[in-house]
């Protein structure tokens, strides 16, 4: 397969399953509640599992997709998701429920990476921000259909059946990844290129990609709050469980026609800082509302359309930064930070739920979690800043000389693409030779 567009078509059918399989706990969680005895801590501490397993599996999973290949990495990350949901769909109580959960997180560690990568490879500078646009809106999609639907059909079966049907989703993008996608040829001849580089990134893509990272986390732990946590609150206000699981869905629905837009538009836009930070900000009012006043749906679907750019932004930041060779280290390190915390953050709102007994905790503290976004986009920029005037003395770290390469796309102030020069090993003899 040759054609980027429908590699980016079966990319984002994997990534609308995990949605469903992220989703699941949250989408029957009143079942869960009420047939295992779960309380709100333990519902988010489910939810939070899903993630876990990137803290310590995406920097290494990057290096071993490089050994045996994005195909057989997106194959083996699709099977683990569907193993682990289907554990789920069986559990009888809460400790098969973490077992289950985190073996689907590891499925869902190394496919968010693959899809993130194997969608740089074929884009890099080229419409980059549209693909993880389109990318992005199927992953809300996969939530959206599960809180959706899920709620229904645990109503009319039990949540096994519910559970388990989302399990059985992953076989459709499996099948298509194993008879159709190809891997893209490596670059290079040499050896040495077939050869993961743990640490094949510079200082600079090192501070640079941990920002975003951390942005990134904050933005999918917040998302994930507010989509899981909005339900409990429109039960309280007299709603039915269908009924706020469907109307939390809203925000889903809005947001993946948002995110492909945003990725079109961010493509073109200047200034992009101001649009990421004013994004969040909005996003943070717009959680603090929501408890204060109805009608509830308007906020729902604001924060749908608000939180597009600083969702699609904050993902499309590595993209900036990092060179073909240091994407394999590059993505690791910013899942890492990602999964680390939305592992945390999560089992945190279930928590200030029980101790509290207040409905609308759980969204104010997505509100503080958005506004934690602004200062890491403010130093990513002024750290961004420094970057377009390179000291070429500055060696990367374990790597060895390259070609100068371009970032895939422009900054977040929107100017032209910054160039990486490549160390040039006879730079101070040449020095030494004028001197004299």
């Amino acid at each position: 397969m040759t054609n980027r567009w429908a590699v980016l078509a079966i990319l984002c059918l994997a990534r609308l399953s995990m949605g469903l399989h992220l989703q699941v706990v949250a989408a029957v969680s009143p079942f869960l509640i009420a047939d295992l005895g779960l309380t709100y801590a333990e519902i988010g501490l489910l939810i939070g599992l899903f993630m876990l397993p990137g803290v310590f599996l995406a920097l290494p999973g990057g290096l071993i997709s490089r050994r045996v290949g994005d195909k057989a990495s997106l194959l083996a990350a699709l099977g683990l998701l569907s193993l682990g949901t289907g554990l789920l769909a069986i559990s009888p109580g809460f400790g098969v429920a973490v077992v289950a959960r985190l073996v689907a997180g590891a499925g869902g560690t190394l496919l968010t990476m693959q899809v993130a990568k194997i969608a740089t490879d074929w884009f890099a500078g080229r419409e980059l921000a549209t693909a993880i646009g389109l990318l992005l809106g199927t992953f809300p999609l996969g939530v959206a259909l599960a809180m959706a639907t899920l709620g229904i059909v645990a109503a009319a079966t039990n949540w096994h059946v519910a559970v388990a049907s989302i399990a059985a989703s992953a076989v459709l993008p499996l099948t298509l990844v194993a008879l159709l996608y190809q891997d893209l040829p490596r670059p290079g001849s040499d050896v040495h290129a077939e050869r993961p580089r743990l640490l094949a990134i510079t200082p600079q893509e090192l501070r640079l990609v941990l920002l975003a990272g951390g942005a990134f986390a904050l933005v999918n732990a917040a998302l994930v709050v507010f989509t899981s946590f909005t339900p409990v609150l429109l039960i309280e206000r007299g709603r039915s469980e269908v009924q706020a699981s469907l109307l939390a869905s809203w925000a889903s629905w809005v947001l993946i026609g948002g995110v492909v837009a945003v990725g079109y538009l961010l493509d073109r836009a200047r200034h992009l800082g101001v649009w990421l930070v004013a994004s969040a900000l909005l996003t943070a009012a717009i959680c603090l509302a929501l408890p204060a006043s109805e009608p509830a749906w308007l906020w729902i679907v604001l924060f749908g359309i608000v939180s597009a750019p600083v969702t699609v932004g904050s993902m499309a930041l590595p993209g900036q930064v990092l060179r073909a060779e240091s994407r394999g280290t590059g993505f690791g390190l910013f899942f890492t930070m990602n999964y680390l915390g939305f592992a945390l953050l999560p089992p945190v709102a279930g928590y200030l739920l029980d101790i509290t007994g207040d409905t609308a905790t759980p969204i104010w503290f997505s509100a503080a979690l958005y506004l934690g976004i602004v200062p890491c986009l403010l130093l990513f920029r002024q750290l961004q800043r420094r970057r377009t005037q390179p000291t070429p003395t500055t060696p990367p770290i374990a790597a060895t000389a390259s070609p100068t390469v371009s970032s895939p796309a422009s900054d977040l102030r929107g100017e032209s693409r910054d160039v990486l020069p490549a160390p040039d090993p006879g730079q101070n003899e040449r020095r030494r030779t004028r001197g004299a």
